[in-house]
């Protein structure tokens, strides 16, 4: 991704972010989740039926969005981000989201995310399948 770019979300990220309020919601209340994560994070084609298969069971349809798009907007009710790196990109995808809930493995300037799932070693992170259902389990326990 370019300077120029970054520049760009950088300025335009308080424009752009939303003013729905978030909170810890059920998934019961929920509809859909954007997972957002790096692109060399890559998870594989059967790794994502079965992530669909999950968040199906509770009726929710889900969609990922990678760093390196174009247009970090979404519109969901669950915003999960499995990066690990916190720059602006994840940060004006988190904000921008019109979710209700959103879900991090940090937390990120101004508390963005209402559920923070951290590695337990920090020098050793776990991947993005491992954070997922760490996240996973979290989720379902909320009422």
């Amino acid at each position: 991704m370019n300077l120029k770019r970054k520049l760009i979300r950088y300025l335009c990220l308080h424009r752009h972010s939303s003013s729905i309020p978030t909170g810890l919601e059920p998934l019961s209340k929920l509809r859909s989740v954007v997972i957002f994560m790096d692109k060399a994070d890559e998870i594989t084609e059967p790794q994502k039926i079965k992530i669909r298969g999950f968040f199906k069971e509770y009726g929710l349809s889900t969609s990922f969005l990678y760093m390196d798009n174009d247009d970090l907007r979404s519109s969901s009710d669950m915003f999960i981000s499995l990066s690990l790196e916190g720059g602006i990109n994840e940060r004006y995808a988190a904000s921008a989201s019109t979710a209700r809930f959103k879900v991090g493995r940090h937390q990120l300037e101004h508390d963005i995310y209402d559920l923070v799932v951290t590695d337990p070693d920090p020098e050793q992170p776990c991947s993005p399948l491992d954070a997922l259902t760490a996240i996973e389990h979290y989720i379902v326990n909320i009422q």
